[in-house]
């Protein structure tokens, strides 16, 4: 068997830290790890596999030899460095939005569209974390009926704008604890704000992702749409998204209201997907049994729960909740390299 070398470009982002720890869980079969980031991180040691590895800065070089590539250190490194892997002989699985809605790369999540891998020219790409635990709990349902329309409110955590995001929710937590009760009428010009979110994320939810277009949607939502349509092979599929940023550490969450073309109980949906592979359904409100990002929070597994009819005939109610830097980013990235690798 010939030897497996695996780059993880990024190696020191909250992602790519998640990664490492994927490829060593999963027990991914490989000879040589090769972590790479920026010259800044250039000599930062990690712990891999009850050893230590020193993280390398990117360069042509250092992809030569190189089977598998996982990228995650945004759009501009991808597009600079994918290309580079690529000619090197490396297949490149990208986590950011560089090359998503490229007609000739496929974007995949293996357990609903593996077969979209066939025939990939070196680069796949990983689907946004909002757009992954969307399609887990969604894909399996338009398989059984059919699906017409979507409509969706995403709950997404500050760890979807990595470490800094994370700190800067800690930052501000810490600076407004003791004036809890100046909340209920505070003085706008007191409250902290970050460079990461722009306004107040503690204690507050803020209804942007990303940047907005002339239209009024916002990057992220536009991202949602088009992915949604790509991964599921619908390229006419209505989609109505609101993206909302919420003072969550980890895990992203989805409440959803779906039509169909077929009748679909909800009985029937709780068992397509307590089929599913990668889902769990959690939905027994009764007894407080119901997706949370806490509970989805270090599980490979998408929750799925409050399951009930719509308002419309043929169309269900839902909610998700998935762990953004794992299925939604890292474990998906390596359930491709898997799939790629045999």
């Amino acid at each position: 068997m010939e030897p497996m070398r695996v780059a993880v470009l990024g190696a020191t982002g909250a992602v790519g830290r998640e990664m490492l720890r994927t490829l060593e869980e999963r027990r991914f079969r490989l000879d040589e790890l090769v972590p790479l980031a920026s010259p800044r991180s250039a000599g930062v040691r990690l712990p891999f596999a009850d050893d230590v590895v020193e993280v390398r800065a990117v360069e042509r070089a250092t992809f030569e030899g190189v089977d598998v590539a996982l990228f995650s250190a945004g759009a501009d490194a991808s597009r600079e460095w994918a290309p580079v892997a690529v000619a090197a002989g490396a297949t490149v699985v990208d986590n950011s939005s560089a090359f998503r809605m490229e007609p000739d790369v496929p974007l995949v999540v293996p357990e609903i569209n593996r077969e979209a891998l066939d025939g990939h020219r070196g680069i796949v790409a990983n689907p946004n974390c909002t757009a992954i635990t969307a399609m887990m709990a969604v894909a399996p349902l338009h398989v059984a009926a059919g699906l017409s329309r979507l409509v969706a409110s995403s709950y997404q955590s500050v760890s979807g704008a990595g470490h800094r995001g994370v700190a800067e929710l800690l930052e501000q937590v810490e600076k407004l604890r003791g004036a809890e009760e100046e909340l209920a009428r505070p003085d706008p010009e007191a409250l902290p704000a970050g460079e990461v979110f722009g306004r107040t994320i503690a204690y507050n939810v803020l209804p942007r992702g990303g940047t907005f277009d002339p239209d009024g949607a916002t990057t992220e939502e536009t991202k949602f749409v088009n992915e949604t349509r790509k991964i599921l092979g619908l390229p006419d599929l209505e989609v109505a998204v609101t993206v909302v940023r919420v003072p969550v550490v980890v895990g992203h969450s989805l409440a959803m209201y779906a039509e169909f073309d077929k009748d679909l109980s909800v009985e029937a949906a709780r068992l397509v997907l307590a089929r599913f592979p990668g889902v769990e359904v959690v939905d027994d409100p009764l007894r407080d049994a119901f997706p949370t990002p806490l509970d989805a929070a270090g599980r490979d597994e998408v929750l799925v729960g409050r399951i009930r009819p719509g308002p419309r005939r043929r169309s269900l109610q839902l909610f998700a909740s998935g762990d953004n830097l794992r299925k939604g980013a890292a474990l998906n990235a390596v359930q491709i390299a898997e799939a790629l690798t045999g």
